[in-house]
């Protein structure tokens, strides 16, 4: 197994592998799920808490200590199994309700949020069934760009339901967020047509299982009451960062340009009023 020091320096790059993310939720707490059918019970959410601290700590443990179980076990599957491939295709096998906005939200908007994204997730799922046949991959990517306009239609009809700026602000941001991954899937898509890499396609598949997530983990916290679970988003303190350090560096460089204008415009008066100080044209050549 690798070490954990391996693990660290290994994800220590500012982008957040998708794969490490979905390790835990689609993989290993449906693992974990099954311990109370054979009488442990009482170790599940132990079990699960630490996994997802060290996932934490350490982005990519859980990935990293499935694929060294997985060697030492069944070398021949570790040896065939695509992990980014494995955790995109077990998305619609898994019980993902938690992620949902509850009914005790009965709005329409609400409900037809969770059909809209869950639809997207299972179109998703597919592509490692479909990605072999051109045709019907090219029906279903057609079907996933309609998902994704669907869902953000959705997102966009729950903004009323935010009672405060931060929280509008907050789904902004993630809103921008899916967005820019729907882009990078689609121009992954283009890459794929010319290079055949179909890794490539899983792992930004799995970006946007995880980008929708973390948009209805936004709004479930700004529209519920009910507490989250936590340990359902591994990997989501590094998105909130990259999401800070855009949202600072955007800030100084609107300060910076704001700062620039407010310069250009104080020259601007200094020039006029010196103008209007000087004497005409004539006087000068003149005086000269």
């Amino acid at each position: 197994m690798a070490s954990i020091s391996e693990v660290s320096s290994s994800s220590s790059s500012s982008t957040i592998n998708p794969t490490n993310a979905l390790v835990l939720p689609n993989i290993l707490y449906p693992v974990i799920g099954q311990l109370d059918k054979a009488g442990y019970k009482d170790m599940q959410t132990d079990l699960r808490t630490t996994l997802f601290k060290l996932e934490e700590i350490y982005p990519g443990f859980s990935n990293n200590f499935l694929q060294s179980f997985m060697n030492k076990e069944t070398p021949l599957l570790a040896a065939t199994t695509n992990m980014n491939e494995l955790t995109l295709k077990l998305e619609k096998h898994c019980d993902k309700t938690p992620y949902y906005i509850s009914s005790s939200r009965s709005e329409q908007e609400f409900q037809e949020l969770n059909a809209r994204s869950k639809n997207l997730k299972r179109i998703l799922s597919r592509i490692p069934d479909d990605i072999n046949e051109k045709r019907e991959f090219l029906e279903t990517i057609k079907e996933i760009a309609s998902a994704i306009k669907k869902t953000l239609d959705s997102v966009s009809n729950t903004y009323q339901y935010f009672k405060t700026i931060d929280g509008r602000q907050a789904l902004e941001n993630e809103k921008k967020e899916f967005i820019k991954y729907s882009k990078h899937f689609s121009n992954t898509l283009k890459a794929y047509f010319r290079d055949s890499n179909r890794d490539d396609v899983f792992i930004a598949a799995n970006h946007l299982l995880i980008q929708t997530d973390y948009l209805l983990r936004t709004i479930k916290l700004y529209c519920e009451t009910d507490t989250l679970d936590e340990c359902l988003y591994p990997l989501l303190s590094q998105h909130q960062n990259q999401i800070k350090t855009v949202s600072s560096r955007y800030s100084s460089n609107n300060q910076h340009q704001h700062q620039q204008q407010q310069q250009q415009q104080h020259n601007i008066r200094q020039t006029s009023a010196t103008s209007n100080n000087r004497p005409s044209s004539t006087y000068d050549a003149n005086y000269s």
